[in-house]
Order: structure tokens, then C-alpha cells, then sequence
């Protein structure tokens, strides 16, 4: 067992959340419990909790570090224009995806605990991302307002998202990433073209006083950590 002397509080952090993507990676969310990351880094579990208020804590910082590392290959896109860029954005979005379904997964099987408030650092990771996409579509159609071109990216993302979560978690025989790349590129399309955009101005007509809300990155289902 290695001894807290050996390494800075800071050092152990790192050490806690790489292991623990470790473990996702490895095994899904379900393998990622505190005993666990505590053999793999050679620390007692409650080493762990002098760098984490808490395993929400600790969660919420690997899906940060998933949502990072997807921004960073989707600023990498090359497209001419927003119509290339989206399409190229959800390249970027459904190979990320694919090529770390577990990791992937995490951000959106994970959610906190009833109460407690999504900290500002991880709220930002998410527009982050999400943000990128909303750029796309006020270069595409800037007479929309803010919150026309927030949904329009919400929808649009969602149909993204769904595509992957259907063909990513759903047993069909003869599909393989290249039929995911394709379906993508074809929702986009009948998106953009089919006239949706262009009437989006009569649509959505939200009330005057709608407040709004952050976009979330997780659903209902709570495991259990020890």
C-alpha cells in the first residue's frame, strides 16, 4: 500500500481519476466503485475522499474529462461551411462514440442524486460541447433568436444522439460504424433541407417568461458505489 507521503494531494487526484476512467473503459460504470479505484492506485479508499467531497464528485469529474476530450477532436474540424462543420461535428460526435462507447455512455447513464446542484464547472464542459453545434445554426440561419437556435441545436443533437444510442446499444445483425456514419449524415441532411430550418421563426414560440435551462447530460439510472 502505497503511502500518502509518496505523492502530493494534487498527484493522488490525478492518480484517482485516471484510474477510475481505467475502470470505466474497462468495464462500464457499473465496475467504477471506490474499492476498486483504491487497489488500482494503491491507496486506501479513504485517500480517495481527502481529494473528493464525495463519488458524485469524482463521477462528475471523469465525465468532464470525457466531455473535454470530445470538444478537443470536434475543434479540430476543417469544414467551409456550417453545413460541413455540422456534418463534420457529428463524424466527430458518433466515432467518439463508437470508438469509446463506455466512456461515451458514462456522461449520460450517470446523474445525480435528487437536490443536489450541477456545479458551474461541469455545466460549462456540457455547453461546451453542446455549444458547438448551436454556433453552426446561427451561422446558418441568423434571424433566428436565442432560444429558437438553442432548441433547433437541442433537436438536432438529440437526433444525433438517439441514432447513436439505437445502433450502439441495440443487437442488429450487418450494422457497423459506416451505417452509423451514413444515417447520421442523412438525418442531417433532411434536416437542414427539408424546410424545418427555414420555418423555425413560426414554430417555436416560447413564452415570454420561459427561463432557460441548462442542458442536462445524464438519465435516471442511479448505480450504487463502494
Amino acid at each position: 500500500m502505497a503511502r500518502r507521503g509518496h505523492h502530493t494531494l494534487e498527484q493522488i487526484k490525478n492518480m484517482v481519476l485516471v484510474a477510475a476512467e481505467d475502470l470505466v473503459v474497462e468495464g462500464g460504470l457499473t465496475q467504477l466503485r471506490v474499492r476498486n479505484i483504491a487497489v488500482k492506485i494503491g491507496y486506501t479508499v479513504g485517500s480517495i475522499y481527502m481529494v473528493f467531497e464525495s463519488m458524485d464528485d469524482l463521477i462528475l469529474h471523469v465525465k468532464g474529462r470525457t466531455l473535454d476530450a470530445l470538444a478537443e477532436q470536434m475543434e479540430q474540424i476543417q469544414g467551409l461551411t456550417a453545413e460541413q462543420r455540422l456534418e463534420e461535428l457529428a463524424s466527430v460526435y458518433i466515432k467518439f462514440a463508437s470508438q469509446n462507447f463506455n466512456r461515451w455512455s458514462m456522461v449520460f447513464d450517470h446523474h445525480l442524486p435528487e437536490g443536489i446542484v450541477i456545479p458551474d464547472w461541469y455545466q460549462k464542459k456540457v455547453d461546451n460541447v453542446y455549444g458547438k453545434f448551436e454556433a453552426q445554426f446561427a451561422m446558418l440561419s441568423p434571424e433566428l433568436t436565442h432560444t429558437q437556435r438553442r432548441q433547433t441545436a437541442l433537436a438536432f443533437l438529440g437526433g444525433i444522439h438517439g441514432v447513436c444510442v439505437f445502433m450502439l446499444s441495440t443487437q442488429l445483425g450487418g450494422l457497423n460504424e459506416l451505417d452509423l456514419e451514413e444515417s447520421v449524415i442523412l438525418l442531417i441532411r433532411r434536416f437542414i433541407h427539408d424546410g424545418w430550418m427555414n420555418n423555425m421563426a413560426s414554430r417555436i414560440t416560447p413564452p415570454k417568461a420561459a427561463k432557460l435551462e441548462p442542458v442536462r447530460a445524464w438519465s435516471s439510472a442511479q448505480p450504487v458505489y463502494y
